[in-house]
């Protein structure tokens, strides 16, 4: 399966992020994914302030995501979702056991992630730093794709050179004050969002 990849001059990787991770949880194709952005573009756009917030990337998309979903559903794609720390509060040990419960691939279920992933499947955005920097350098939305050995891999919607496809356990925090040489990588709780098709 490939990722449905973002255009290179869009702020829209939460977006991506949301259908990617239905790869997963409803096997979707990429006409329903076009259909589904679509829409939900469509549905931003009607606020023209909101959708320039949107477009020139000042807001951190964890309202929008929702609403997102909340069109999908509207335009006939039921999935459910959830938030489990929507007050941004938990340990790297609380999320990776989240993202382990939500990301399990099972290979003799069949040959597509979709047959594999049992309909559950994780969105999250996480924010790069550089040494001695104060602001991230990038901040991604992304949807997992498993939870393998000691690393969190993505299913990931960048074609840059620099992208990040994978985390290993021990090299992101979940608070910026703990940001730090040798762990760069900041996943904020609050982001994570838990797809699944069967509720």
């Amino acid at each position: 399966m490939e990722a449905l990849f973002q255009g290179k001059l869009d702020n829209f990787c939460a977006f991506y992020a949301v259908l990617n991770a239905m790869q997963r949880t409803h096997g979707l194709n990429h006409w329903e994914a076009r259909k589904l952005f679509h829409a939900g573009l469509i549905s931003f756009s009607q606020d023209i302030e909101h959708w320039e917030e949107i477009v020139c990337n000042r807001t951190d998309y964890i309202e929008e995501v929702q609403t997102f979903l909340n069109v999908i559903k509207k335009e006939g794609t039921p999935v459910h979702y959830t938030r489990p720390f929507p007050d941004g509060k938990a340990s790297i040990a609380e999320v990776l056991n989240v993202i382990r419960e939500w990301s399990p691939i099972n290979k003799d279920k069949g040959v597509t992630l979709y047959d594999q992933s049992e309909g559950k499947a994780v969105v999250l955005q996480f924010k790069r730093f550089l040494p001695f920097r104060g602001a991230p350098l990038i901040s991604h939305w992304t949807a997992v794709k498993e939870y393998a050995g000691a690393e969190v891999q993505f299913l990931d919607s960048s074609l840059e050179k620099s992208a990040t496809y994978a985390l290993p356990e021990n090299g992101f925090c979940t608070c910026e004050k703990e940001v730090k040489q040798g762990r760069l990588f900041l996943i904020n709780p609050a982001t994570i969002y838990l797809l699944d098709s069967n509720p």
